[in-house]
């Protein structure tokens, strides 16, 4: 079992997807900004993002990668019918969404945007209809990551977004410098995204043997069956999840123009390092407690989970230490160029300072989650995915008419952290989960280099802070790197010192239970 190993890979080019969706983002800060263009861009994207979410994501791959893995072990044959009759209800379904979303654009618009501007209405309606068909190519490349996934081809899956970011690049540096068609040529360029990445994904199975071919007949076998009754609860379970993030555009359009920029900006940096961990431990984790949970290891799978845990706080308390931090410099250097000005700065820091709260707190919904869904339980997050969206209401009323931006970021991360705890407690209290005491002395250990990290980062900070100001990028950009440089290597160093980067043992014993 190589669980570990198999993270790093999909860690390695999450995080090539990011730094290139960075490069993409920065350029979009300098051409277009946090204007009334940014903030109908924003709606375009995240419309077929929350779909994506709901059903391309989280909820297809707890549904279908445990089935899909346990047919291939059984019969290779049966596997790749199940895919196919999956592919052709998944092509059917969206075409006939796709339709509908584009007839009735101007009503799903007008429920995202309830207190906005007409200009910035009718853009967004216009936008949103060229990207939506993005949907079914993203859909379509998620079932094709997922069989990719199950068969241990997880670098190939996780490297589709980096494609897809990459087109988009080119389209910026080539028409937006021109000022041709703002707004318009980036909502393109995403479609194009949608086909290339669903190119890179599909063309590896074919090679593999998987044949991604339309299956009119048979859909109503047990497998497909099976696939419904998880894939139901399961996507309202994450769509729970997903209008946390609606009501925050929602609320959103009731503040000044600009909002759903600042939130779209922070979004993408302090989504970093919950991609590279969530990503990679959500993918890896499900196919790997699915086969423990099946085959009756609990020992293993308890422990699996710990580990999982340990790998996720490893990288995310010191990213929550740091963003929190740094905020203000990390969006000076990346985005401050262009119409990015000083007060958008200001305003998407903040931002990233309240989602930071929460990073534990994503990582935690993800791995907890797997857990559920790898012992066929889809129901359970539903309802605590449901409390949260309640806690989430509550909090944006009570948070966003004084602190706008920061009230609908902080609302976020406490229903993220409650989200959380519900799910630790029901898998406690159905002994789904034993907090081992390697577990908490790991946590204590990772709390401890993090609070030093912190100390090193405040010293450095200090003493660069006229670098940080200054009008030369160079300057501020060297800044930058020395903070990261120097709080990286300050927190491995003492993670290396107290024991926290042990990993071969943890593998060892894995494959040793592996064999029992």
């Amino acid at each position: 079992m190589r669980l570990v190993k198999s993270a790093l890979s999909v860690a390695f080019f999450t995080i090539l997807s990011r730094l290139t969706g960075f490069v993409r983002d920065v350029l979009m800060a300098k051409y277009i900004g946090t204007g009334l263009v940014m903030d109908a861009l924003v709606i375009a994207i995240k419309i077929p993002s929350f779909l994506r979410r709901i059903f391309a994501e989280g909820a297809f791959n707890a549904s279908f990668v445990p089935l899909f893995a346990s047919l291939n072990v059984e019969s290779p044959q049966k596997a790749q019918d199940f895919m196919q009759h999956i592919l052709t209800l998944m092509t059917t379904i969206l075409i006939g969404v796709v339709i509908v979303f584009e007839i009735f654009m101007p009503l799903v618009i007008k429920v995202f945007l309830v207190g906005a501007k007409p200009e910035l209405y009718h853009l967004a309606i216009f936008f949103s209809r060229i990207t939506f068909p993005f949907i079914l190519l993203i859909s379509l490349t998620a079932l094709f990551s997922g069989v990719l996934n199950s068969i241990d081809k997880f670098a190939l899956a996780a490297s589709s977004p980096l494609v897809g970011n990459l087109s988009i690049i080119a389209v910026l540096m080539v028409f937006d410098p021109l000022q041709i068609a703002q707004g318009t040529d980036v909502a393109v360029a995403i479609m194009g995204s949608g086909l290339t990445q669903l190119l890179w994904v599909a063309v590896p199975c074919w090679l593999c043997g998987i044949r991604p071919k339309f299956r009119f007949h048979g859909s109503s076998s047990p497998g497909v069956k099976s696939f419904g009754k998880r894939m139901i609860p399961a996507a309202i379970g994450s769509g729970a999840l997903q209008i946390n993030l609606m009501i925050d555009v929602m609320m959103a359009s009731l503040l000044p123009i600009g909002t759903n920029s600042f939130l779209y900006y922070a979004d993408r940096l302090y989504q970093l390092p919950l991609s590279i961990t969530g990503t990679a431990m959500g993918t890896v984790l499900l196919p790997v407690l699915s086969r423990l949970w099946q085959e009756k290891k609990v020992e293993s799978a308890l422990y699996t989970q710990n580990r999982a845990i340990e790998f996720a706080m490893l990288i995310t308390l010191p990213a929550m230490v740091g963003l929190m931090y740094l905020a203000d410099p990390f969006v000076k250097v990346l985005f401050e160029r262009g119409k990015f000005d000083v007060i958008s700065t200001q305003a998407v820091a903040s931002t990233v300072f309240g989602f930071s709260t929460g990073l534990p707190a994503y990582i935690l919904i993800k791995i907890f989650s797997s857990s559920f869904f790898a012992r066929q339980d889809t129901v359970t997050p539903i309802l605590t995915a449901l409390a949260s969206m309640v806690i989430n209401i509550i909090l944006n009323l009570l948070l966003i008419f004084k602190y706008k931006h920061l009230g609908i970021a902080l609302a976020t991360s406490i229903a993220a952290w409650a989200n959380a705890g519900l799910l630790g407690y029901l898998l406690y209290r159905r002994k789904l989960i034993a907090f081992d005491k390697p577990l908490g002395h790991y946590l204590v250990k990772t709390a401890i280099a993090s609070t030093i990290m912190l100390g090193s980062l405040v010293v450095v900070y200090s003493a660069c802070h006229s670098w940080l100001e200054d009008i030369e990028f160079l300057h501020r950009i060297s800044a930058v790197v020395l903070l990261l440089a120097v709080g990286s290597t300050v927190y491995m160093l003492f993670c290396y010192a107290l024991g926290c980067l042990k990993f071969r043992e943890y593998e060892e014993k894995l494959v040793t239970d592996s064999h029992k």
